[in-house]
């Protein structure tokens, strides 16, 4: 589990824990890695926590998938469709007592009225595949970045890379309409913005995974409005 995640909510449970009812995360399998849905879920399951599901599709993310990745559940589940790999996921995990779907269309709300009619929770192999197809994309949408800080001590603005990074990730994930990742940045100082590099590529040299560090920062800081 992420050690980030244990600093942050184990004091928290520690001190309001034992008084909770239920607690609401976002948990979908593309999070279950990316935003380590994973170990939140199972930090909760130490506290005997029930967990409300918020965005279970990744607000409609989840459910428009590119054709390569479609037909790899299709071919497992061919009556199945893929709207409903998202909630056949959250069946699968016992903690899961609510999910909160935000629906836009009478249709949407008929297929999901239908999906639970029914609890077909996703055998080891489908969720082996099902988490195949969410490493895939985060590859394609995502840098490589493993938070190892050596850049930071190489950044002569002092830049908390990582943490940029991090937000250019969840930024490229969302598409357009993103607004996690603004929301985040609202809370960084001036000078650690994405548009604060200089560009002078000194994390390059010791990044163990050769990202183009400066490069993806200025993609940032254009995608959030601080570059023309």
């Amino acid at each position: 589990m992420c050690g980030s995640i244990r600093r942050e909510i184990r004091p928290f449970l520690e001190a309001y824990g034992k008084d909770m009812e239920f607690a609401q995360i976002e948990l979908n399998w593309f999070d279950w890695k990316f935003q380590n849905a994973k170990g939140k879920l199972e930090l909760l399951k130490e506290w005997n926590i029930p967990v409300w599901v918020m965005e279970p599709v990744r607000g409609g993310q989840l459910a428009n998938l590119q054709a390569e990745d479609a037909a790899k559940l299709k071919a497992a589940r061919p009556d199945e469709g893929i709207p409903a790999w998202s909630f056949r996921f959250l069946q699968s995990l016992p903690q899961v007592t609510m999910t909160l779907s935000g629906m836009s269309s009478l249709q949407q709300v008929r297929d999901n009225i239908a999906t639970y009619e029914e609890s077909r929770p996703l055998t080891d192999e489908e969720m082996k595949l099902l988490l195949s197809v969410a490493d895939d994309m985060i590859r394609r949408t995502t840098v490589p970045c493993t938070a190892c800080h050596y850049c930071v001590s190489h950044c002569p603005m002092q830049l908390p890379i990582p943490d940029l990074l991090r937000l250019h990730n969840e930024s490229m994930a969302a598409g357009p309409g993103a607004f996690i990742a603004p929301m985040a940045l609202s809370a960084f100082a001036q000078n650690q913005q994405p548009s604060s590099c200089i560009g002078c590529r000194a994390c390059e040299q010791v990044c163990p995974q050769q990202i183009h560090i400066p490069d993806a920062l200025h993609d940032f800081a254009v995608r959030v409005g601080q570059k023309g």
